[in-house]
């Protein structure tokens, strides 16, 4: 599947990855890199190299590598954004009676008159733009990695916002400022020896509210003026009070007052402060760089992927970096929807981190040895049963790249490379019953998702009477922008086997993460369950990726043709389907009548 990935978005995006990287200028990038002739040829053409491998590495889908491209190019705007401002437009000329906590998102929420001058305005260019929030330094070679992220960030057309966070080591004696100051320094000569520009700002970003001493605020103008000339600001935590006394600022406070100004900066008709008129930001990830590689739990249970708004509770009770989470969580909160949030290693690679940047997804690259003896062998039966099967994959969202040969690996354990991903996302409803949904509402989602008329009659009397057999599962996100429906089919000399009958996203919820948190909550609610999809479904790469297994049905004139998908728990003790199980809920989907006309 990797293999297929990269051919994808090369043959499809490649022309534009030419002009996204190039040797030299590019109308897409903020920053264009250094001339070739300051450097050796040889040190100019092997980071290409490298930029050039990190991007296609990240293996993403067409609409990841359309979306990303989109962003970077000036030309459009973030649809989802627009929509969900649009959206909020209209909640907010609505009486509050009429709303639920589920309706408001993060982000900016556009009044009525604002919502009709957009409508009439021309809308100022975006600018993509990464927060990256840098908590620590010291660990060798950690200044020289994280200029080299930055300066690929900037070359993949990305303009990203730098905070220099005290973590403790320097105080507010003279020292600790000179501290701060030389690793900002030291930050920036990395960025330009890697073909990058930088532009320290020391001071004059962080202020006071004159009328409230306890409002930190942030001067956008400098860090506006130093995007306008292709520079990666990068921010200390120093401000200077009315008594002109140095203050060292404490992470959390300054990181959420850069998140404030950031997220006043992404207006479509306002062009941002100190821009000259030139852009307004897009802003598309928080970025934390930090002693650890991600979240953490009880037992070092590893949160590759945090839903805050419905998984927080439980993550914070036992999280082993709870400052990191609260800090991510306030300024994901300020943030517009479409922003994720992603906690790695200041010692990571960084073409680890451009996988979360570019195709949205957490990455393992964890070398594994040998997996479950169980899972080979039933994938061992499903092959001889003539079923085609890919190896399991652990719970989506997540994706293994460069597994090596096992047998030269068998005996080598190497430290995994990981991050967490973060959205602010949905509150989550379960429903066992029908009678406990808004049907209409649910209706309308399925119909808005899949662009076709719902059989509504036969569809809901269909989920009725399964109410009472096998059962059904329907898990709602937010305020009815994403839903999965899960029936239990009866399968002969089985237990009853869960299918996935409908998977829907509202289109203004794309971008959000929708699919990742609908599709973590799918995995926890079945372990294993099975699906089909037409074999012309534009979506069934999606299903490819998040498999264990598929086979397609023998072709039959007139009919329709389809894709049976399964994915089996890698987690012992729970359900996974046999072989005879598969070949029953294969016959016993084929049976299901189409639920659109």
């Amino acid at each position: 599947m990797q293999a297929h990935g990269v051919r994808v978005f090369v043959k499809r995006a490649g022309v534009q990855l030419h002009r996204l990287i190039p040797s030299g200028q590019n109308r897409f990038s903020t920053a264009s890199s250094a001339s070739p002739e300051s450097e050796t040829g040889a040190h100019h053409k092997q980071r290409e190299r490298e930029l050039i491998l990190s991007v296609l590495s990240t293996v993403p889908s067409p609409r990841e590598a359309r979306k990303f491209l989109n962003s970077v190019s000036g030309n459009e705007t973030m649809r989802s954004q627009r929509e969900f401002e649009e959206r909020q437009a209209r909640l907010a000329t609505e009486e509050p009676t009429m709303r639920t906590p589920g309706q408001l998102v993060p982000g900016e929420i556009l009044h009525s008159e604002r919502a009709a001058e957009a409508r009439e305005t021309e809308a100022v260019p975006r600018r993509l733009t990464a927060s990256v929030f840098i908590d620590g330094l010291e660990s060798p070679g950690a200044c020289e990695r994280t200029g080299k992220l930055l300066a690929q960030i900037q070359r993949i057309g990305v303009s990203p916002v730098v905070l220099l966070a005290n973590n403790g080591s320097a105080d507010a004696t003279c020292g600790g400022y000179r501290s701060i100051i030389r690793q900002v320094h030291q930050l920036a000569d990395a960025v330009e020896r890697e073909g990058g520009k930088a532009r320290p700002i020391n001071e004059g970003v962080f202020f006071n509210n004159p009328y409230d001493r306890t409002d930190l605020t942030v001067d956008p103008e400098l860090i506006g003026a130093a995007i306008a000339q292709g520079h990666t600001p990068i921010i200390s935590p120093l401000m200077a009070d009315a008594e002109l006394q140095v203050k060292v600022l404490k992470p959390r406070v300054a990181a959420a007052a850069v998140a404030r100004a950031l997220a006043q900066s992404t207006s479509t008709q306002h062009a941002m402060a100190g821009s000259g008129g030139a852009f307004s930001l897009l802003v598309a990830r928080l970025i934390l760089l930090g002693g650890a590689d991600g979240l953490t739990g009880e037992g070092n249970v590893f949160h590759r992927f945090v839903n805050l708004e419905e998984d927080y509770a439980e993550v914070a009770a036992a999280c082993a970096q709870p400052d990191v989470l609260e800090l991510m969580r306030t300024c994901l909160a300020i943030l517009p929807p479409t922003a994720a949030g992603i906690v790695a290693s200041v010692d990571s690679d960084p073409s680890l981190v451009l996988k979360g940047l570019i195709s949205e997804r957490p990455v393992a690259t964890q070398q594994r040895a040998r997996r479950n003896q169980g899972v080979a062998q039933q994938g061992q039966a499903v092959r001889r049963a003539g079923i085609p099967s890919y190896r399991p994959l652990p719970s989506y969202p997540f994706v293994d790249i460069g597994v090596r040969d096992v047998a030269k690996t068998a005996d080598v354990v190497e430290a995994p490379t990981q991050f967490t991903l973060l959205r602010h996302g949905f509150q989550i409803q379960r429903h066992k019953k029908l009678d406990t949904c808004n049907v209409p509402r649910l209706r309308s989602l399925l119909e808005s998702s899949f662009k076709r008329t719902l059989d509504a009659g036969q569809y809901f009397e269909r989920l009725r009477q399964l109410q009472g057999a096998g059962g059904v599962e329907i898990i709602v996100a937010g305020d009815y922008q994403g839903a999965v429906i899960v029936t239990h089919e009866a399968v002969a000399g089985a237990e009853s086997l869960p299918y996935l009958d409908k998977f829907a996203v509202l289109p203004s919820a794309q971008g959000t993460g929708m699919a990742d948190i609908l599709w973590a909550q799918l995995r926890r609610t079945c372990p294993s369950c099975m699906w089909r999809s037409r074999n012309d479904n534009g979506v069934n790469k999606w299903y490819f990726d998040r498999s264990s297994g598929h086979v397609r049905a023998p072709a039959q004139p007139g009919a329709t043709q389809w894709v049976f998908f399964w994915y089996q728990s890698s987690v012992p003790g729970q359900r996974t389907l046999t072989v005879d199980e598969i070949q029953s809920g294969i016959a016993v989907s084929q049976k299901i009548a189409p639920s659109f006309v």
